[in-house]
């Protein structure tokens, strides 16, 4: 059975088998085949498919995701967003990988999608899109591979396994335009989410907690991973230790997604000598309430930027991780998504935030970066006209509709 999947690789011989494999559509109900292996992409993927379902009610869905995605109505055959992990940290979980490759090959020839609906993650789900294109089977990939930041010279390979791309920064339908490809820019459906949210929602999180308008709250989002978690919070308790906050001025409050990374966060809260407060659940009327974040890079980090919050946005890698990453693998100038989503915006003139690629013993440079985040008032309105200007250009609500509606005359000229 190995031989199965590491023949993919095998270029000539996928091309070809794919070809033979190709089938007539012989029904009118659509299936499609999901995958979302990240918890913003089951978010993401959730929204998109209550979009669809309105445009193509009998619609078909199944394949991976998590609660979002099986609240939207899609049958759930494997749930990866509580095992999903950052850079070399797949490797804990390969066998687990191994075995949603083989579950996902098993789908494509049992269900027999119309298409496959690929969400982000392109570790994982590139190596679905060579399993689909094997199978004779259309590839969607909505959220694009971001290879500008890392690979570009991987532009014709994503080209080649996929059939249309739906992308959510707007230089990337250039970059990745061709003749066979469908590329559409859609927007990025953060704004979707966080639009219809309640004006008052910080001011009630704040009155809540007992936080007056006077005292500073410093909002802690330490990521939806175990390994994330594990290592960001001491590093942004040990950068917090190091500003000698007021207890009487500053407020400490960090969001748990999980009720199991609660003792996590508050066992490396102890260590560094913090108080804090800890919250469980939706972390976004913290967002709308605090002065400052500390957060794992991601899509909280837009929804942040969203929030018009000042940030500190972390990257967690090993040792090996970092060396390759500061030596080989910094393509675009930019780490984070609101420098990444602002640089596109502006032609490249506008970057969100200061970039610091820091070890963990070299905090204590982070340190007056932070502080001014914090406490100086000109700098925290010079990122916040920043932010206001990135919401305009590329914040828009709309993404989730647009995505819908071309993947569904994709569907139908199928």
């Amino acid at each position: 059975m190995l031989w199965g999947y590491w023949v993919l690789s095998y270029e000539p011989f996928y091309s070809v088998r794919g070809r033979f494999l190709s089938t007539e559509k012989a029904e009118t109900t659509t299936r499609l085949l999901v995958s979302a292996v990240e918890p913003s992409a089951d978010l993401h993927l959730a929204h998109l498919l209550e979009e669809l379902s309105g445009l193509r009610p009998g619609i078909e869905c199944r394949g991976f995701g998590g609660e979002r995605v099986r609240a939207a109505g899609c049958t759930v055959d494997a749930d990866p967003t509580s095992y999903s992990s950052v850079g070399f940290g797949f490797l804990k979980s390969i066998g687990r990988y191994f075995n949603l490759l083989k579950q996902f090959d098993r789908l494509l020839r049992e269900f027999e999608p119309a298409a496959v609906l690929l969400v982000d993650a392109p570790a994982f789900n590139f190596l679905l899109a060579r399993l689909a294109r094997w199978r004779g089977v259309p590839v969607v990939y909505y959220i694009c591979p971001q290879i500008w930041a890392w690979a570009p010279w991987r532009r014709r390979k994503v080209l080649r396994y996929t059939d249309l791309l739906l992308s959510i920064i707007p230089f990337e339908k250039e970059l990745y335009s061709n003749d066979r490809v469908p590329v559409h820019y859609v927007g990025h459906p953060i704004a979707d989410e966080l639009s219809s949210l309640a004006q008052d929602l910080g001011e009630e999180f704040r009155s809540s907690l007992g936080i007056s308008q006077q005292e500073k709250l410093i909002g802690i989002f330490p990521g939806s991973r175990r390994a994330e978690v594990e290592g960001l919070s001491t590093s942004f308790f040990n950068l917090l230790a190091q500003m000698k906050l007021d207890p009487a001025r500053h407020r400490i409050v960090a969001s748990s997604l999980r009720e199991d990374f609660r003792e996590l966060i508050e066992d490396a809260a102890a260590s560094h000598g913090l108080k804090i407060e800890l919250i469980s659940g939706d972390c976004r009327p913290l967002m709308k309430a605090c002065d400052l974040a500390l957060v794992a890079s991601g899509t909280a980090s837009l929804e942040l930027a969203w929030f018009e919050k000042p940030m500190l946005v972390f990257y967690k890698v090993s040792g090996l991780g970092y060396w390759l990453f500061k030596n080989f693998f910094s393509v675009t100038p930019w780490f984070t998504l609101p420098n990444i989503l602002g640089s596109a915006a502006n032609e490249g003139e506008v970057t969100v935030f200061e970039k610091l690629l820091r070890r963990d013993e070299e905090l204590e440079e982070i340190v007056p970066v932070a502080i001014g985040l914090l406490e100086d008032e000109l700098k925290r309105g010079e990122v916040i006209d920043r932010l206001q200007k990135l919401k305009a250009a590329c914040m828009m609500p709309g993404a989730n509709a647009k995505a819908a509606a071309v993947l569904n005359d994709f569907l139908s000229s199928l």
